[in-house]
Formats: structure tokens, C-alpha cells, sequence
């Protein structure tokens, strides 16, 4: 939860819009949109708002530490709580969010700065730009606008390379930088001895259809019968993988909790599901008011609680 919250404009609460998300009237003006993949502690991200404030800029980082010392730094920028008024956040996987929170060909520019490299090869898939994900920001992009990747380490530097095949940007161009952005990494790698660091700008070329991921509807399952003292729920494991992580029971209420651990493709989520009685009549469904994208996983997770529930009825 946040402290400050008068900062909390800034932090998109991207389930109380529309999906995809309509840029302009979050940032309530048109403008050219930027946007920074894992903006560390958003030196960057502050610094390129400040120089042009007319540009609508919007931040993707998961780490809540990361994101408060960021949204700080909005607010001292101008000395005022609030800050500037040209930034925008996102609590979110960058994979998920272009999927879901962008229109196609809607954004003018995407940088990231030094992404984690996953150096060991057995971790090569958790790679941020694979050919499917550079697809997908090819997608995102307008005609012409071009996505820039700068990072420490050169075998990450040639795999992105490698992905760059069939994904709608032209050849590469590449450079060997200087330490110039003032990072808390930049300058953690440069007193260790880094001297150089490595930039691929990619322009878009070719437009690659990547259609926005909507929500799947979920069902309400009526069930015949429910003993809560017979339930059980055999974890999924595949393309998707489906874990039990917690099962409440209120006999007063006669209502059952399901919490589940649904991981597929992108993007890993808890799930509540809720096993309860009107009447004479038992049924399933998610439990309102919590946060999570209705995916497939989802749809098939509230499934095997119900093949579960039928078992035993």
C-alpha cells in the first residue's frame, strides 16, 4: 500500500479504465508517448520528463521498492507533492502490459536500460526481447518510431541481435557507449571496471499484427452438492501449471475459499475462487473485487476446481 497518497495519480490503477488503456485521458492532454521498461530508481525516466514536458512518459517496473523511491523522485523534481505531471506508472510485467494495456501502433519510442541479462543458458527463456516479445513491441510502436536496448553485458547484447529475425524492424544499429546515464547500475558496473556498455536501436520497418489479449469470461458453475470435508484438488502441471495454495471453509456461512497459484506463458497470478450456497443451490465462481487478468490459465484453473468439486458430489 501506498504511504503518500497524493503520489498515487501517478501509479496507473490500470483495472479502473478500459482495456487497452486510453494514454491521452490518463494523462488528460495528447502528446507523443514514451515509454521505459524497468526504470530502476527512474533517474532516466525523471531526468528525460524534465527535459521535455510535453512528451507523455510511462514507467514499467515491478519492484515496489523501485517504483516509491521513483515516485519520490517525481515529487522533489519541482519541490511540490505531485511533481511533474508528464510521468505515468505501471506496477506491471512489460510483457503483459504491451499485451494488454497498448493499442497497436500507439506508442513513439521505448527504451530499456540495462534489463537483466539472465546470464547463466539454462536461463536464457526468462530473456526479455525474444523474437515473440520484439514482435510484439514491433506491434505497439508507430511506423517509424524505434526501440532502444543498452546493457552491460555482450552475450546478451548478441542474442538480442540473434532475435531480430522476421520481427519488423530494420538491421540494427549498434554502438559502443560510454558510462552516460548516471544510473545506480551504470555507476555500481563502472567502479568495478566497466568501461563500455553496449546500444541496439531497432526502427520499425513492417507492421507485425500482435492483436490485444482481452479478458475471457468466466463462468458461474452451479454444482449439485458440496462437502468441503471431501474436497481435493490435484495440482495441473503443463503449458499451464495450476497449484492449490489454500482452501478456507466457514461452516456459519456455508462458503469455501479456493486460493490457486495459475502460471502460464507470461505472466504467473494468484486466483480466488469461492465455493458458496444460495438457498438450496451450491455454486462456483471468482471472488469479486480482486485484482488479476482473466486469461486462459484463469479460466482453466476455476474449471478444475469445479472437475474437482464433481468428483465428490
Amino acid at each position: 500500500m501506498m504511504r503518500n497518497r497524493a503520489l498515487s495519480p501517478i501509479l496507473v490503477d490500470f483495472d479502473s479504465f478500459p482495456r487497452p488503456l486510453n494514454w491521452p485521458e490518463i494523462f488528460g492532454r495528447p502528446g507523443k508517448i514514451v515509454v521505459e521498461i524497468g526504470f530502476g530508481m527512474g533517474e532516466v525516466l525523471i531526468r528525460e520528463a524534465g527535459k521535455d514536458p510535453q512528451v507523455n512518459f510511462i514507467g514499467i517496473e515491478e519492484h515496489w521498492t523501485r517504483i516509491t523511491r521513483t515516485m519520490t523522485g517525481i515529487s522533489r523534481q519541482q519541490g511540490v507533492v505531485g511533481g511533474l505531471d508528464n510521468i505515468r506508472i505501471l506496477k506491471l510485467d512489460a510483457w503483459v502490459a504491451f499485451e494488454r494495456l497498448f493499442s497497436p501502433q500507439s506508442i513513439d519510442h521505448i527504451f530499456c536500460l540495462f534489463p537483466c541479462p539472465w546470464p547463466k543458458e539454462k536461463h536464457e527463456k526468462h530473456r526479455l526481447f525474444s523474437q515473440k516479445f520484439l514482435r510484439l513491441v514491433n506491434s505497439r510502436l508507430k511506423t517509424g518510431a524505434a526501440l532502444r536496448i543498452v546493457t552491460d553485458f555482450r552475450p546478451f547484447y548478441d542474442w538480442v541481435l540473434s532475435q531480430n529475425v522476421d520481427a519488423g524492424f530494420a538491421s540494427a544499429v549498434t554502438a559502443t557507449l560510454e558510462p552516460q546515464f548516471n544510473t545506480k547500475f551504470e555507476k555500481k558496473w563502472a567502479a568495478q571496471g566497466q568501461e563500455k556498455f553496449f546500444e541496439i536501436i531497432l526502427e520499425k520497418q513492417k507492421h507485425i499484427e500482435v492483436p490485444v489479449e482481452e479478458d475471457k469470461e468466466l463462468k458461474v458453475y452451479k454444482l449439485k452438492n458440496f462437502d468441503h470435508k471431501k474436497f481435493v484438488f490435484q495440482d495441473h502441471i503443463g503449458e499451464v501449471t495450476v497449484i492449490l495454495k489454500g482452501f478456507f471453509y466457514d461452516a456459519e456461512q456455508e462458503k469455501a475459499l479456493v486460493q490457486l497459484l495459475v502460471a502460464e506463458e507470461q505472466i504467473t497470478q494468484y486466483f480466488w475462487a469461492m465455493i458458496g450456497k444460495r438457498k438450496n443451490d451450491w455454486f462456483l465462481q471468482k471472488v469479486e473485487g480482486q485484482r488479476f487478468f482473466a486469461t486462459p490459465g484463469i479460466t482453466l484453473a476455476l474449471d478444475l476446481v469445479y472437475q474437482a468439486v464433481e468428483k465428490i458430489a
